[in-house]
């Protein structure tokens, strides 16, 4: 009997191989996490990048746990040109504590997105960060934007390089290994005298100064020969038009009034009667209703 169970698993072993066990053994290359606080919205937007070893078998399943009151917005998969590309994923769902989703990763790298409440006090923010540990890392690193209007930052660890990118500034500390299982917590605290948000004070920037001859603006100098050749050929239609509705009164009023005036000379022509047999005709006969002779006018 014992012997056959262990033929069983032997068999369970060659038919389902090591990827069967593939998920508790996989392992990131690197996992980037940006903290945006007060980017779009009143609260923290998170950004992970990360990366599979360029010798992980794919497709490959993968799971990421997120905090119970994240709301996950985006997940995506990068290409190999580097562009983004949104990927199919399952979740998120429940998962104790935490929420968590699984997408197949067809590519090395991929990415999600998500917010989470900041906790206001005043003009102060609190916030904590948090990875779970599900994977091994072989290069964390974590980076924080600071909003703007804010008089002072502080991290828990500290985050000493400081670098300035399109008029913001940011805040990251030295990568670091982490084993599966190692969690990693961040604490940040900072203090900000407005509601102003990022995206608010950075708008939309042209590349270049805009004048009459960028491409894709209308200038009023280049088009005033089209616009007056425009109304040119308007009045010449309407004066086309007019005149044709006006040929077409002038026209009906004639024959009016001739059919009018042949009318009129019916109505006061004098009554004839037959030279044969004495019958009245009517006017404008020519010859007799009733007996056919050639009837007698006056103008003949």
């Amino acid at each position: 009997m014992r012997k056959f169970l262990y033929l069983i698993i032997l068999g369970i072993l060659f038919v389902f191989p090591a990827s069967a066990f593939a998920q508790s053994d996989l392992k990131l290359a690197n996992v980037s996490v940006q903290l945006w606080p007060e980017y779009d919205q009143p609260s923290m937007l998170v950004i992970t990048d990360f990366e599979v070893p360029a010798i992980t078998a794919l497709p490959v399943s993968i799971t990421f746990r997120i905090p119970k009151d994240a709301n996950l917005i985006a997940v995506a998969t990068y290409s190999a040109d580097g562009a983004l590309t949104n990927a199919i994923f399952e979740g998120p769902k429940d998962d104790g504590e935490w929420q968590s989703f699984t997408l197949s990763l067809d590519s090395t790298a991929g990415r999600f997105e998500y917010y989470q409440p900041l906790s206001f006090n005043g003009n102060q923010r609190i916030f904590s960060y948090l990875w779970d540990g599900s994977y091994a890392v072989d290069a964390f690193a974590i980076r924080v934007l600071e909003p703007f209007d804010t008089t002072s930052l502080k991290t828990v660890p500290a985050l000493d390089s400081i670098s300035q990118e399109s008029n913001l500034k940011y805040y990251e500390g030295v990568s670091t290994s982490l084993a599966s299982g190692e969690q990693f917590t961040l604490s940040l605290d900072y203090e900000k005298t407005t509601d102003t948000l990022i995206v608010d004070t950075q708008g939309v920037q042209p590349s270049a100064p805009v004048d009459e001859n960028t491409p894709g603006r209308v200038s009023l100098s280049n088009s005033l020969p089209y616009i007056i050749g425009g109304l040119g050929v308007i009045m010449i239609v309407g004066g086309v038009v007019y005149y044709w509705q006006s040929g077409r009164r002038s026209t009906g009023g004639k024959s009016r009034k001739r059919s009018r005036a042949h009318t009129d000379e019916q109505e006061s022509g004098e009554e004839t009667y037959c030279p044969q047999c004495g019958a009245r005709s009517k006017a404008g006969d020519r010859f007799c209703r009733t007996c056919g002779a050639r009837l007698r006018h006056q103008e003949e």
